[in-house]
């Protein structure tokens, strides 16, 4: 998690027992540490970041209902081959209404073609998506 939380965030994580040290120019320690926080807030339940719109280290995906389950994988695994893949921090969080969406951090914006960002992560969830709705077509 703290190599993930690095490469993510472009910032220098190191824990001394139980505290975390955080290197880097202030929007890389920023960003390290609002990604601390939000995977704190997930361990005791949902994360509500109710406004993506200043931030410019996002992207946003909607995932349909019968999609989520086989996106996300068994307790998050397809989730976290993606950002192994792609050098990202993804998570399912609520918006200010209340409805979940995949978002996908990233300091790198990459492309869609490959090479790690969130570009890249995100083709990947829209790939999964397309899969499993043409497999429920088949079926």
């Amino acid at each position: 998690t703290r190599k993930k939380l690095e490469l993510a965030s472009g910032a220098i994580l190191q824990y001394v027992g139980h505290v975390a040290y955080i290197g880097g120019v202030r929007s890389e320690r920023t960003r390290c540490r609002d990604f601390i926080n939000w995977l704190l807030q997930q361990r005791r339940g949902s994360v509500t970041i109710a406004d993506i719109s200043d931030r410019d280290d996002v992207q946003e995906v909607r995932i349909p209902e019968s999609c989520k389950g086989w996106v996300t994988g068994n307790r998050g695994s397809e989730l976290r081959r993606m950002e192994v893949e792609t050098g990202t921090y993804m998570f399912m969080a609520l918006d200010a209404k209340g409805n979940e969406r995949l978002l996908i951090f990233s300091a790198k914006a990459g492309n869609r073609h490959g090479g790690g960002g969130r570009l890249h992560a995100e083709r990947l969830v829209e790939e999964m998506i397309k899969e499993k709705k043409e497999g429920d077509a088949e079926s």
